[in-house]
């Protein structure tokens, strides 16, 4: 591990690839993989209701007042949760290079954690986002306050509506067989981070990829990462399960991300 520590400490740039594993730590659930949230129901207001059948683009139109009742409770989740240790060592490491984090999660526990929010391509979206059901409405929207009542799981506040024509929002994110995510701000992330690439690369700077936590199960992650590596950069996939490597510039080290990062805090 020693030498894996090295490599990234004399990095001058650094490119953090976090899917859901990086949030497992800090008690969060992921949401795919074989033991993620679309294998498992949930009750919903005395309903038992399949987490996949709940968060699509359709549930939101057949059953607004049970999706949202869900929503509000992870957004409550996800204000209450502590960004685990891990979050504050990556951050002093790269705090003093140059970085850019992609990462699938929709929690925003990064921007939480204190970093840059213009060095973060989300790119499934944040669930503090919302937009109109109606897809030819493409305007984005904050997610208003919501209250739930969590034993039962029962929206307590109205379902939240467009405030151009008054038809009822969705969560502005990636949801199960999702065709109509209005991807407005994912895309402008993702032209920064492009242009960042592309002058990164050009500058000659040391540079190291880190994957952290991502799945094979959707794995726009390990593309991204592929694609920024190629056979040239440096890549350490870290999973407990999944960090299995398939090329000579890639290292793949099986812990959890809060273990890895208190790891190079010892050295």
């Amino acid at each position: 591990m020693r030498d894996i520590y090295k490599i990234i400490g004399e990095a001058e740039v650094i490119v953090v690839f976090a899917g859901a594993g990086m949030g497992v730590d800090s008690g969060l659930e992921q949401y795919r993989g074989s033991d993620g949230l679309w294998t498992k129901s949930i009750n919903i207001n005395d309903n038992t209701i399949a987490y996949q059948d709940l968060m699509c683009h359709e549930s939101f139109d057949i059953m607004p007042e049970k999706s949202w009742a869900f929503i509000a409770y992870l957004i409550d989740q996800y204000k209450h949760t502590v960004p685990h240790k891990g979050f504050e060592i990556l951050l002093d490491l790269v705090k003093e290079k140059e970085y850019f984090i992609v990462t699938s999660n929709c929690d925003e526990q990064f921007q939480k954690a204190g970093f840059d929010k213009d060095k973060i391509w989300e790119c499934h979206g944040s669930i503090f986002n919302m937009q109109c059901m109606d897809i030819l409405e493409r305007n984005i929207y904050k997610t208003p306050a919501l209250e739930v009542d969590k034993e039962r799981m029962a929206l307590i506040s109205d379902v939240p509506k467009c405030t151009v024509c008054g038809l009822n929002c969705r969560p502005n994110m990636y949801l199960f067989y999702d065709w109509f995510w209005v991807s407005n701000n994912s895309v402008a992330q993702q032209i920064r981070y492009n242009k960042w690439h592309k002058d990164i690369k050009a500058s000659g700077k040391k540079i190291v990829a880190m994957e952290i936590g991502a799945g094979k199960t959707i794995d726009t992650l390990r593309k991204a990462a592929r694609n920024f590596t190629k056979e040239e950069i440096t890549l350490i996939r870290i999973n407990p399960n999944d960090c299995e490597v398939y090329s000579a510039n890639q290292i793949g080290v099986a812990m959890g991300a809060k273990s890895f990062f208190e790891g190079m805090d010892d050295e």
